[in-house]
């Protein structure tokens, strides 16, 4: 019995104040703070709009294909590696080794990430092989877009 009174006992001394949380409440400080920012920036692209209006271009010809012709901005790196890939590989034509294999390898790179650099630490500085994979990724995506966009 002395026992279950000294637990109790315990148990009312841990219990202590709230802690308070310093910062804005949402309503309405964060909320105004929110929409003031929303307002300024729809009349900044109203004001845009109506300083700077788009012109008319020639209509619409189904007949007629605009040279060059680029995809999206993010598929230009494998527009580019297609245009450097020239080699066949046995029965594999070229041009399919250029779409596959730069999504294959990036998206690759992106699965295998976490099984590769298994490092739990979230300074970047010592992530060393994560930055080095992230780095030799863009450099590939920015040389093979600027290719696309050269050797058009």
């Amino acid at each position: 019995m002395s026992l279950i009174e000294i637990e109790k006992h315990e148990i009312e001394e841990e219990r202590h104040e709230p802690v308070r949380i310093r910062g804005l409440p949402f309503f309405p400080h964060f909320l105004l703070r929110e929409v003031v920012v929303m307002c300024l920036i729809a009349g900044s692209l109203i004001l845009m709009a109506l300083l700077y209006p788009a012109g008319l271009l020639k209509p619409a010809d189904p007949f007629d294909t605009p040279t060059p012709i680029y995809p999206e901005w993010y598929f230009l790196y494998v527009f580019g590696f297609l245009k450097f890939w020239t080699w066949n590989i046995g029965p594999i034509e070229a041009k399919v080794i250029g779409v596959t294999l730069p999504m294959v390898l990036w998206y690759g790179l992106l699965f295998m990430v976490p099984f590769i650099d298994r490092n739990p630490s979230s300074d970047i500085r010592k992530r060393k092989v994560a930055v080095a994979l992230g780095i030799i990724a863009i450099l590939g995506i920015l040389y093979f877009t600027y290719f696309s966009i050269v050797h058009h």
